[in-house]
């Protein structure tokens, strides 16, 4: 009997020894113990998430190194065929000037006119594309032939955005074109006047820049 008291004994200590008595009466079981951190495992994650965005980066830097070397070619290439087109647009500007030296020189010398009346000569040339010029004391006459230089004047007649209505009266002109619908007068400074029944004179307006210089190049 007396072991068996000793052996209850014991497992009552060992059950209040695992657990502890409130002063209500209540159990309640011991704090757990802290985890510990393992500082080794958490160095080396670290390291590897350092190695992995190095790598990244490295190879965000090969691929930006990349675009950059092909938009380079781009712009090498780009601005060769700048200077080969200016080079290819040179030439024309300078084939186009010896064409028109050409075809001016090969007019005929301009007609002088029998009337010192403007309003007089206008009339009588009206079966073709003319220009006339004023020599201060009389008037002077060409037939424009067909091709490219009536074309070019055709060009310019047509180019609605070259004229635009001044105020004030129409400049004193030194050229005029006739043409069978219109009388287009020029002036320096791309001034002018355009008559749709063929007068000596209209309302001033301005006339397309370089009309006044091609008409010029007629009587050099």
């Amino acid at each position: 009997m007396m072991g068996d008291r000793r052996k209850s004994g014991h497992r009552i200590g060992d059950r209040i020894g695992a657990t502890r008595v409130d002063r209500d009466g209540a159990l309640r079981r011991p704090a757990k113990k802290p985890v510990k951190i393992n500082y080794r495992m958490a160095l080396c994650i670290a390291v590897l998430v350092c190695f992995l965005l190095a790598v990244l980066f490295f190879a965000l830097f090969l691929s930006r190194g990349g675009k950059i070397k092909e938009l380079n070619k781009q712009i090498e290439t780009l601005n060769g065929e700048k200077t080969s087109l200016s080079t290819q647009v040179t030439t024309l500007t300078q084939e186009n000037q010896t064409l028109m030296a050409g075809l001016t020189a090969s007019l005929p010398d301009p007609t002088t006119a029998q009337t010192d009346s403007l309003a007089d000569l206008i009339p009588q040339l009206n079966d073709g594309v003319y220009v006339v010029r004023s020599t201060g004391s009389q008037y002077q006459y060409l037939n424009v032939p067909s091709g490219y230089l009536q074309d070019k004047l055709t060009a310019y007649r047509d180019d609605a955005a070259g004229y635009a209505v001044v105020e004030g009266d129409a400049p004193a002109c030194t050229y005029w074109v006739l043409f069978t619908d219109r009388v287009i007068g020029l002036a320096e400074g791309d001034k002018g006047f355009v008559s749709m029944d063929r007068a000596a004179t209209g309302s001033a307006t301005t006339v397309p820049s370089g009309m006044y210089a091609f008409v010029a190049t007629f009587f050099e």
